[in-house]
């Protein structure tokens, strides 16, 4: 007989404690293959989201790096305003390619809030992703859903919608395709309609700045901060936001390497126990000419067969369940990039497997070897 068959069958033999044993190898795959996912795939999202809003520099009157991307990527205000002439002013330095002034508010109303952005025209080249359906401003009762505002309230260009929390009609000029961003939640408002709505006349929460040339970034910082704004380069912020990240990378590693060490103990449990039941058996192998290798070698594979089996559980798990994951995991973190933040590849499958096949070598090695030292004459002490 195979020793695969043997190994086995030997495990079809305590179904409950193997199964038991591969649940808890399933959690350690899923968790190892979910944390290898998002240190991935939260850096892509972060650059994608960075990259996608097409400004080299965020100038505000907030110092902190973390604040201005907020406010330029996912809404939200400040009690201080920059002055419009900055805009202008930008606009005309030599190095500067475009600029835009955005206009950022909030509302509450009946237990939602709704997010709205004043916004000049320059936006739209600081929007590379944008996919506009229908037309730009036509007026100043014009306004732009974003994808999720224009498909819960069934609304295309053309449309007319009725803002509650404003209590004000527009004329939907626009409407955006789904970007999986933030702005596909956003109401954008020409300008000057957003600060005669919210009473900021002349004024902006944030300008966005599209350089020429890179080169070109200490220059014209310079020359913005002059006028007494902040000015935080786009890559500050992702590095920023990175470095931030490292410590909770730190954590996730430290709850992987415990979930592992949970794992290892429970194969070599399972394994430990199955050999002094055993004993005997082993006795029988040895008279009939089984050699201490061949012993070893069973006890490795019903190892194997534990552990790969819970990691193809495990990682399939990872793979049905990274949308809900990718969900619960951005209400622990304080700067949730839009995209995907669990991406799952190859090489976080193959890393799964990879250190979990370790742990199992390592948890079944005791036990194969005591397995092996087994004599001969534990087949007949008994009889």
């Amino acid at each position: 007989m195979r020793l695969i068959t043997l190994a086995w069958k030997n495990l079809k033999r305590h179904r409950i404690r193997s199964l038991l044993t591969v649940l808890g190898i399933a959690v350690s795959a899923m968790t190892l293959f979910t944390i290898l996912s998002f240190n991935s795939g939260y850096d892509k999202a972060l650059k994608e989201e960075m990259k996608s809003t097409g400004v080299h520099l965020y100038v505000s009157m907030e110092g902190c790096p973390m604040q201005a991307a907020s406010l330029v990527l996912h809404g939200g205000e400040i009690p201080t305003y920059l002055d419009q002439l900055l805009l202008y002013y930008a606009q005309n330095i030599p190095e500067v390619q475009t600029a835009g002034g955005m206009l950022i508010s909030t509302v509450i109303a009946e237990g939602k809030a709704d997010l709205f952005y004043g916004i000049t025209d320059e936006i739209k080249d600081l929007k590379p992703n944008w996919d506009l359906q229908g037309t730009w401003f036509q007026g100043p009762n014009s306004v732009i859903l974003g994808y999720d505002l224009a498909r819960d309230n069934s609304k295309k260009p053309g449309d007319k919608i009725f803002i509650n929390s404003l209590g004000r009609e527009f004329d939907v000029s626009g409407t955006l395709k789904k970007s999986s961003s933030e702005d596909d939640g956003f109401y954008f408002l020409p300008l000057a309609t957003a600060q005669e709505i919210f009473y900021r006349p002349s004024q902006l929460t944030v300008i966005g700045v599209q350089l020429k040339d890179t080169s070109n970034l200490q220059a014209v910082t310079t020359q913005l901060e002059r006028r007494g704004a902040y000015v935080v380069p786009a890559s500050d912020i992702t590095e920023l936001i990175t470095d931030m990240m490292g410590g909770t990378k730190s954590i996730l590693l430290v709850v992987v390497m415990i979930v592992l060490l949970v794992a290892g103990l429970g194969i070599f449990n399972t394994i430990l126990m199955a050999t002094f039941e055993r004993n005997r058996e082993f006795g029988y192998f040895r008279c009939v000419g089984a050699q201490k290798r061949h012993i070893f070698g069973l006890i490795s594979l019903e190892t194997m067969l534990l552990c790969i089996t819970g990691s193809v559980v495990g990682v399939g798990a990872g793979f049905g369940l990274s949308y809900l994951i990718d969900g619960w995991i951005r209400r622990f973190l304080a700067y949730a990039p839009a995209g995907r933040l669990l991406r799952p590849d190859i090489v976080g499958v193959m890393l799964t497997f990879g250190v979990v096949f370790v742990v199992g070598i390592l948890a079944g090695f005791y036990p194969g070897y005591r397995a092996s030292r087994v004599s001969p004459i534990e087949a007949v002490r008994n009889e």
